[in-house]
């Protein structure tokens, strides 16, 4: 294992001021990717399907959608990570928002949620732009866009690609204002502030920052709340992320917190994707918890202060959870998956507490209602000291499940659909499965159930399974093995076969 350090300054990356230009650069590039434009956010390689040179263009589209949406909306907060080429798609869509007549406020090198928190916050701030590209390798760029404080997704970015593509663009006479207004203070001492009651607490924790956006708050958060036992690693922000990908919830990825876990006396671990919209958390064993479980805890202790609360839970989530939930009589809420999907349940269905199996957690309870591992993060280490139970023990409520882990099988985007629909067909007219077909096909069998969809960010296939027992367990994946196989190649069902050894 890398060696741990005890305290680090983060890194900072600061942006000189550009001056506004009433014209694009033409510079001959070629157009952005149509694929960049995802369901969630818009995102892809930089160069190669995303070239910096039309981040100009881009964002003169961007505004536009965004005007033509709210005709007042005239100043847009800023916020980027740590990639090697955040710096200059800022400067690009800060001259775009200016030259289209809008008012630019960089808040900083600071994780999404911290951009989040400008819009819930800030004085006369009527949109957001973060500039990241999540958990993906350093090749990858992109933009998450708020339209006030509300996430812009969906047919919108599609909308917004139509307007990239006819070079619309607002004709403004006066060019807007560019001006800095760091976030991560504020951020930093509303967290102190609402969780005082932790401060000098002897918390015994690890938490990996990944190299990426955590480590623009981490260091000195912990040291504000005077956690002298909790250990950063990679908190060196690191747009190369040298030691590992940031998605903890990937188990290669937390490899070294397990060893630390194991080698010196930290009672749990945390890992905090590239830019901080999630957290893992490990046990002491250096089991890797999924967002499911944790989400169950979290309820129990939202539901404790708030009966019969609602709680939004995406479609791949355990039927363990569903059974508590409905045990501690509240309401539960099944979402397709997609963290702007499970802000938009929430809000529609007036719920507390929502959460994905891919650590994405959003509190109305107490926050703003918006995914933030670091306020995640906070919640459970509240929890730990309030129960002082190890978080193996407080786990130990979860029914006992046999569960898969999330599959990823590639399947090329133009034929997802099809597949679904196919599995759809041969199983709606068996009067023992119970089918749900909000998000791809989930199918309840008498011996367990299972999960098909179209992953919203890949060529992919995503897929889970479950049962009461590791027979039902391989039972399951080989109903689904069949329904597959005539549409995916031999190779790439390989992980299903070697899953239950089927073969």
């Amino acid at each position: 294992m890398k060696a741990i350090r005890y305290y680090c300054i983060a890194a900072c990356i600061i942006a000189a001021p550009v001056r506004a230009q009433t014209q694009p650069q033409q510079t001959g590039a070629t157009h952005v990717k149509d694929t960049i434009f995802r369901e969630y956010d818009i995102r892809g390689k930089v160069d190669s399907e995303l070239p910096l040179d039309q981040a100009y263009d881009l964002g003169r589209a961007i505004a536009y959608y965004l005007q033509s949406q709210n005709p007042a909306c005239k100043t847009i907060a800023i916020g980027m990570d740590g990639r090697t080429h955040s710096l200059a798609l800022k400067k690009e869509l800060t001259r775009a928002l200016t030259d289209s007549g809008m008012n630019s406020v960089f808040v900083g090198v600071c994780p999404t949620p911290a951009l989040y928190f400008s819009l819930f916050t800030g004085d006369d701030i009527d949109g957001g732009i973060m500039i990241t590209a999540s958990h993906n390798g350093p090749e990858y760029n992109g933009i998450k866009l708020c339209l006030g404080t509300r996430v812009v997704w969906g047919k919108e970015l599609q909308e917004i690609k139509n307007l990239y593509k006819a070079k619309k663009h607002i004709a403004a006479t006066t060019p807007g204002t560019e001006t800095d207004s760091p976030i991560i203070p504020s951020y930093i001492a509303w967290l102190t502030q609402h969780f005082a009651h932790l401060k000098n607490i002897p918390v015994s924790c690890i938490i990996d920052c990944g190299n990426g956006a955590a480590g623009t708050v981490m260091p000195e958060l912990i040291t504000q709340m005077g956690w002298k036992n909790v250990t950063l690693l990679y908190e060196k922000v690191d747009g190369t992320f040298p030691n590992h990908e940031a998605d903890p919830t990937v188990e290669k990825n937390m490899l070294d917190v397990k060893q630390a876990l194991a080698s010196e006396s930290f009672n749990f671990g945390i890992g905090l994707d590239g830019d901080c919209d999630r957290m893992a958390p490990m046990t002491k064993q250096g089991t890797l918890v999924s967002g499911d479980k944790l989400l169950a805890l979290f309820a129990q202790t939202v539901l404790a202060e708030h009966p019969g609360a609602g709680v939004v839970f995406d479609i791949k989530s355990s039927s363990g959870l569903i059974e508590l939930l409905e045990q501690w009589g509240a309401q539960p809420i099944m979402s397709p998956s997609g963290h702007s999907i499970i802000k938009d349940m929430m809000t529609k269905h007036g719920a507390l507490l929502g959460g994905e199996i891919s650590c994405h957690f959003f509190f109305k309870d107490r926050y703003f209602g918006y995914d933030d591992g670091i306020y995640a993060a906070f919640r459970l280490i509240e929890l730990l000291h309030v129960t002082q139970q190890p978080l193996s023990e407080l786990l130990s409520i979860f029914p006992k499940k046999e569960s898969s882990q999330e599959f990823r099988l590639f399947c090329p985007d133009e034929k997802k659909q099809d597949v679904i629909n196919s599995i759809k067909d041969a199983l709606s007219d068996k009067d023992d499965i119970e089918i749900n077909t909000m998000d791809g096909v989930r199918a309840v069998f008498p011996f367990g159930w299972g999960i098909v969809r179209a992953s919203n960010t890949q060529a992919a296939l995503s897929m889970r399974f479950e049962s009461d027992t590791k027979d039902g367990l391989k039972k399951v994946i080989e109903r689904f093995y069949a329904l597959l196989a005539p549409h995916l190649n031999t190779q790439d069902l390989q992980p299903l076969l070697h899953a239950e050894g089927i073969a």
